[in-house]
């Protein structure tokens, strides 16, 4: 059904509504025509034998002459005169009038009379039946509708033919507007769309969806710059908070009681600083202007400082936090970005914190790929409830859990810079538990 939906479908069925109607009418006229010439013939011939055998009728003497029938005729002569019935002269077996003078069916007959004098010298009608079967001309009838048949099946299959073939040419401006959209949906940029020069709605179609395009692309532009500019204009009123509110704290004369309204305070000041990190590198990823310094770091070095960095993040929310690291691997040295890879560990970290039950114990991994030879930092927790379809949590602004906190934002960013620097992130939901594994390839 759907492929009857598309253009060439649609083609193809009026292709072959037009021609099948076509050929149906015109097949339907020259079979009357043909009909017609094949009776009139058939009568002909019926007449002309007739008359022949009308001829060959003699009735001037005591002994009438009638010429006998042909193989599969019928005949049948009479006599009429004015005065005495009808004489019948000869009746082919079988060979009986209905009523009205039809004949009998599955017969086609003439019917001819001629003046003659008799033996006695009076004026006398001679009428005379001529028929035979009506079989050849139906076969002949049934061969022209045999192949008029066929050649509506054959202008059917000419119009699927033809339909195909215009639908591919006519269709290949919008194949290639296609092509392009995919291209550019795999990897977004100033690409446009190829706009053919063929003067019709196909290319005021492509013109259209390029302006639209134009037009997203300054409006996401626009709202990445703003969102940059936001950030780097926040991060130093956010430094000046967060440095007060060190000095405020260290101040010898400064109340116990206030103690833990200013260590909430600290925390939402870090909270929004890793916040506003987050928008600085959703607008430079968004725009493909994130500078990315690949050098040797030690994954497992690098893995161990962020763990270290929200232990006590950990320890405070009841969560235990597990480090199991394969000592069969003798370097987890990788080529990668330190300051990048480790905001996507603090991410992952962060996320399974935030989404683990409470008294739940959250596992880091690290290891080996045998099949690839990549390293990996697996992060793993148990979860509330199962997540379904996992390739939403690597969209932006996605939240499993809408009552926790965050913007959406940390899987897709960490799923960004992980792309950039080479493999994407690997989900999986297994016993309750989502796995979420950073490859990285091994320095060289």
């Amino acid at each position: 059904m759907r492929a009857l939906a598309g253009l060439r479908g649609q083609l193809a069925l009026a292709f072959a509504f037009i021609f099948g109607a076509v050929t149906l009418l015109v097949g339907t006229a020259q079979y009357r025509q043909v009909a017609r010439v094949l009776h009139q013939g058939d009568d002909a011939r019926l007449r002309a034998r007739a008359r022949a055998l009308l001829e060959q009728v003699d009735v001037s003497s005591a002994v009438p002459v009638v010429p006998l029938p042909g193989r599969g005729e019928r005949l049948r002569v009479l006599v009429e005169a004015s005065g005495p019935p009808a004489r019948e002269l000869f009746h082919s077996p079988g060979f009986a009038l209905r009523a009205g003078g039809a004949l009998p069916a599955g017969l086609r007959g003439v019917q001819l009379t001629r003046q003659s004098t008799d033996y006695a010298g009076r004026s006398v009608l001679v009428r005379l039946w001529l028929a035979h079967p009506a079989a050849a001309v139906a076969a002949d009838l049934r061969r022209v509708r045999l192949g008029l048949w066929g050649a509506l099946a054959g202008s059917l299959v000419l119009a699927a033919a033809l339909a195909a073939g215009l639908g591919w040419w006519v269709l290949r401006p919008l194949r290639r507007i296609s092509q392009g959209a995919r291209r550019m949906g795999a990897t977004p940029g100033a690409e446009r769309l190829p706009e053919p020069q063929t003067g019709d709605e196909v290319q005021e179609l492509a013109h259209a969806l390029n302006r639209m395009l134009d037009r997203l692309q300054a409006g996401a532009e626009l709202q990445d710059n703003f969102l940059a500019a936001a950030a780097h204009e926040l991060r130093t009123p956010l430094a000046v908070l967060q440095t007060g509110l060190a000095v405020t704290r260290q101040a010898p004369e400064l109340p116990a009681s206030l103690g833990p309204a200013l260590d909430a305070q600290a925390q939402e000041l870090e909270r929004l600083g890793r916040l506003v990190e987050d928008f600085l590198l959703v607008s430079r990823l968004r725009s493909d202007a994130l500078p990315l310094t690949h050098r040797p770091v030690a994954l497992d070095g690098l893995v161990l400082a962020a763990a270290d960095q929200l232990l006590p993040r950990f320890q405070a929310a009841g969560r235990q936090l597990t480090l199991a690291v394969d000592e069969a691997v003798p370097d987890y040295r990788v080529l990668a970005d330190a300051d990048k890879l480790t905001t996507v560990v603090l991410n992952l970290l962060d996320n399974a914190l935030r989404h683990a039950p409470p008294g739940a114990a959250v596992r880091v991994a690290l290891g080996q790929e045998p099949a690839t030879g990549y390293y990996y930092a697996e992060v793993s927790n148990p979860l509330r409830t199962t997540l379904g379809d996992l390739a939403r949590l690597t969209t932006a602004r996605y939240q499993a859990d809408v009552l926790s906190g965050g913007a959406g934002l940390g899987l897709w960013l960490s799923n960004r810079i992980a792309e950039l620097h080479g493999a994407p992130l690997a989900l999986r939901e297994t016993a309750g538990q989502l796995h979420v594994r950073l490859r990285l390839a091994a320095a060289r």
